[in-house]
């Protein structure tokens, strides 16, 4: 009998979005919005154990239920109480968590995929995505991520929803941006999510830059699309103004979407010396189509 399930999840990033999560079903609630899927991720590890509880650790260090909250909840979600025991779910970070990689997502998607195999609850895998997308929901850790993952690459979400609901766009990169980021502290997704005036703002910036960039549904496009969304949501701190407002000529940038954390567009590479911030704290990134890596 196989005694433990590893996943690898890719992170997905935002630079634009609209909150949309007025239905009463959850398959239903979700975000309008743009973003990418990149290369480096979470990778969860579900083993059989022989105490009776469930145990959930980050990075090795052990975390209560509510500090893990969509692990937990896709847990509810998937199993009756009964099959609640004798499980350890191991998650290990790739990128930072809380600052708008969607790690929270990948965290869904891999403890869903695991404890389907090592399980056997037979679940399609979109059946396992709309899981993680409830266990989002529910948990107010993200609304657009899950689908976005569903796609992978580059996309663009026209209709709010999860998997198989919403409606979802990919676009390309035919002028050669490359992308980095850089993650400089942590914001609480939930939080802006509960706060009415924040949502305002929010969807006000976000349903005409979202239009516009249908439109036109181009990388370039989603650059300056992204960084007028991060002036106008204004959810960036002084310190993410002043990195993204003394960035080089040569350089574009935007707030990730939800974290203290932005996006560097470049071309060139060695323009990445030119912004002032220790190299070693910039990631280039590679955007990947491939978001679901079962490892053996």
């Amino acid at each position: 009998m196989t005694q433990d399930i590893s996943y690898w999840i890719a992170s997905h990033l935002t630079g634009i979005f609209e909150i949309k999560d007025e239905s009463n079903n959850l398959l239903q609630q979700g975000s309008r919005g743009a973003g990418l899927s990149i290369n480096r991720g979470v990778i969860t590890k579900v083993s059989r154990v022989r105490h009776s509880n469930i145990e959930i650790f980050f990075d090795g260090i052990k975390k209560t239920a509510i500090e893990a909250a969509v692990t937990s909840c896709v847990i509810e979600i998937l199993l009756s109480q009964k099959k609640r025991s004798n499980l350890k779910i191991a998650h290990n970070f790739e990128v930072p968590i809380s600052s708008g990689y969607g790690t929270s997502a990948a965290s869904a998607l891999g403890t869903a995929f695991a404890l389907n195999d090592l399980l056997g609850l037979e679940k399609s895998k979109l059946e396992l995505f709309q899981v993680a997308h409830k266990a989002e929901v529910l948990t107010k850790s993200g609304l657009g991520d899950v689908i976005g993952l569903y796609q992978g690459g580059l996309e663009i979400r026209l209709k709010e929803g999860a998997p198989g609901i919403g409606k979802i766009m990919p676009f390309k990169n035919p002028n050669g941006w490359k992308v980095a980021t850089v993650q400089l502290g942590t914001l609480s997704t939930s939080a802006i999510l509960s706060n009415p005036q924040k949502r305002r703002v929010v969807n006000n910036a976000g349903r005409e830059l979202i239009s516009m960039l249908i439109s036109h549904p181009d990388f370039s496009n989603f650059i300056k699309l992204s960084r007028l969304f991060t002036e106008k949501a204004n959810l960036w701190s002084p310190k993410l103004q002043k990195y993204l407002k003394n960035l080089p000529e040569t350089v574009l940038g935007s707030q990730i979407m939800l974290g203290e954390a932005f996006f560097v567009f470049f071309r060139d590479r060695n323009d990445l010396s030119q912004i002032n911030i220790p190299i070693t704290q910039i990631n280039e990134e590679t955007i990947c189509q491939n978001t679901v890596v079962r490892r053996e």
